[in-house]
């Protein structure tokens, strides 16, 4: 069995007993009171073309790395430091297994932070979209890696219903291809490969050159360890977006390294 579809059943069967702790119709009723937040994540994005743009993830460990530090990480301090030094939106893991990440999280940091905010999930079932809305999230990830496109357009249409933005995740030309074709505006360029979880940024910009001048806004995710490597994707590909996490979750001087990347 590949990782991918180890973590598929595992989420199906996390969101199953989830169901039944909260009702689906309960959260329907609630989220109707919400207002809509109005596809913001995107909104920043395009009104941020003329500068390096960063995602900010927050998270606790990776399956490739383990935890990133032994004692307890406060999440929300963190996600006040990216706000403060210009992190245009940010990334929460709410994956438990995996990642270590807890729905709380999210929550917690939404009362104190007023940039968007994309829910980093296996999203496989419409329940964890109406979660996602009720929680605060502004956006949420769709991997087309462990969907089937009928699936995938389901969740897609179910989300933008409610006001969430969508990020359409691809690894490779044939899921880009699928992901051009789908309503979202925003494509993410994951540089890991899920199946192997190696990285190399070249894969943003081999892909990007499929891309044209399509309507669509790219974010090229993982592996970044330094604002070289940043530059490197900028002039090559044009693409301004970068989704970071594991270098700045590390970073023993946070503003400094957020600094760097942005050109401050």
């Amino acid at each position: 069995m590949s990782i991918l579809n180890e973590i598929y059943e595992y989420k199906i069967d996390f969101v199953n007993k989830q169901k039944k702790l909260h009702l689906q119709s309960d959260i329907l009723n609630k989220i109707k009171h919400i207002p809509s937040h109005d596809f913001s994540f995107s909104k920043k994005l395009k009104n941020e073309t003329s500068r390096t743009s960063i995602i900010g993830e927050l998270k606790r460990a990776s399956p490739t790395l383990g935890n990133f530090v032994n004692k307890e990480i406060n999440l929300s301090n963190i996600a006040k430091t990216y706000e403060e030094c210009g992190v245009s939106c940010l990334s929460i893991l709410t994956d438990e297994k995996y990642f270590k990440g807890r729905i709380e999280d999210l929550i917690e940091i939404r009362k104190i932070s007023t940039v968007p905010i994309l829910r980093k999930d296996f999203i496989v079932d419409e329940y964890q979209i109406y979660e996602s809305k009720l929680v605060g999230a502004n956006c949420i990830l769709i991997i087309l890696a462990m969907l089937d496109q009928k699936k995938a357009d389901e969740l897609e249409a179910i989300a933008r219903n409610v006001g969430l933005d969508v990020i359409i995740e691809i690894h490779n030309k044939e899921e880009l291809e699928r992901a051009i074709s789908m309503k979202s505006e925003l494509i993410g360029i994951n540089n890991r490969n899920l199946n192997t979880f190696k990285t190399k940024i070249e894969t943003t910009i081999e892909l990007s050159n499929y891309v044209g001048h399509l309507n669509k806004i790219l974010i090229s995710e993982s592996g970044f360890h330094s604002s070289h490597s940043v530059n490197k994707i900028i002039s090559l590909t044009g693409i301004n977006n970068f989704l970071i996490g594991e270098y700045l979750m590390k970073s023993e001087q946070l503003a400094a390294d957020i600094s760097n990347i942005l050109n401050l």
